[in-house]
């Protein structure tokens, strides 16, 4: 068994595909290396990786964004295939994730401090979108607002995950 970790950036958003009657979540990952060599021209190299992640549930699945930089582990293999554009054979690498994290960075759709308007505290947000402000109070299918610094807005569950106001208020038909 061969084990394999990997951070670098989605190429486009995450899909859910369906193989086999099973449900998956697919991705690409990019990770991007740059040297100089001896006569002092740099060089850059990206690398693609495959990704499968069987937990079409997880609550990481709507942050996963082109753009968005991730951590995942899991189980890798190397498969060889005719690449029509290069005209030659080439190998890729595949990973069946177990574990999949967000890294953060500038790409994130919700700060990493958000401050309730009601009455100024300031909130952590975690990595996972999740604000560690007492949600006892909210019922059920309730959302609170908060904003961040330059006055953005967010909405948080009964749960206490958070995601853009904005995302609330589409049809549900485009949250799709």
């Amino acid at each position: 068994m061969l084990k394999c970790e990997i951070i670098g950036n989605l190429g486009a958003d995450a899909e859910v595909k369906e193989a086999n009657g099973s449900k998956f979540v697919a991705m690409r990952v990019a990770h991007s290396s740059k040297w100089t060599d001896q006569d002092q021209k740099t060089h850059e190299q990206t690398e693609w990786v495959d990704v499968t992640f069987n937990n079409v549930d997880s609550k990481v699945l709507p942050y996963l964004k082109a753009g968005v930089k991730i951590f995942a582990r899991g189980n890798a293999s190397l498969r060889c295939y005719s690449s029509p554009k290069l005209k030659r054979m080439v190998a890729g690498l595949s990973i069946a994730a177990q574990e999949i994290e967000l890294c953060g960075g500038q790409s994130d759709e919700v700060p990493r401090q958000l401050i309730d308007p009601a009455d100024g505290a300031l909130y952590d947000v975690t990595k996972y979108y999740w604000c560690n402000m007492d949600t006892k109070a909210l019922k059920k299918d309730e959302f609170r607002v908060l904003v961040d610094n330059r006055g953005g807005e967010y909405a948080q569950n009964k749960q206490g995950f958070v995601v853009p106001k904005a995302v609330l208020e589409q049809p549900e038909e485009e949250q799709k």
